[in-house]
């Protein structure tokens, strides 16, 4: 399967559940590995005929900015149904997103979330 694969996308953002994380800005890291079909884009050498990389990680960073989650799962849920929702031919999503630094005996803390195009309901806005 083809996919493209952004590694450690770094989003500063306010992010946590607990009182002095929202008062601060803290740094998340995006692993995504987004299943398109490339074929097109393979033969032709031609942008228009993938996606735009710097366009996911201008969605993914601003969704995130924008929401301010508690939680990175939650974090993670927003990126997937921006991406689902702007590009109609993604077929798969994984995105890891990881918090540095924030335990002390840890490099950094983090999840993982695959979603499929098939289970994929956008949001009705209510």
């Amino acid at each position: 399967m083809d996919a493209i694969i952004i590694e450690g996308l770094k989003v500063e953002t306010v992010v946590g559940c607990f009182d002095w994380e929202r008062q601060i800005i803290q740094p998340l890291m995006l692993d995504l590995t987004i299943q398109n079909d490339l074929e097109q884009a393979s033969n032709s050498d031609e942008l228009e005929d993938t996606l735009n990389y710097a366009e996911i990680c201008e969605i993914s960073a601003k969704v995130i900015q924008e929401a301010q989650p508690k939680l990175i799962e939650h974090a993670a849920k927003l990126v997937i149904d921006a991406l689902f929702s702007t590009y109609a031919s993604v077929e798969s999503i994984m995105i890891t997103i990881r918090k540095p630094a924030i335990i002390a005996q840890a490099n950094s803390v983090g999840i993982r979330l695959e979603r499929h195009r098939k289970d994929f309901r956008p949001s009705t806005g209510e």
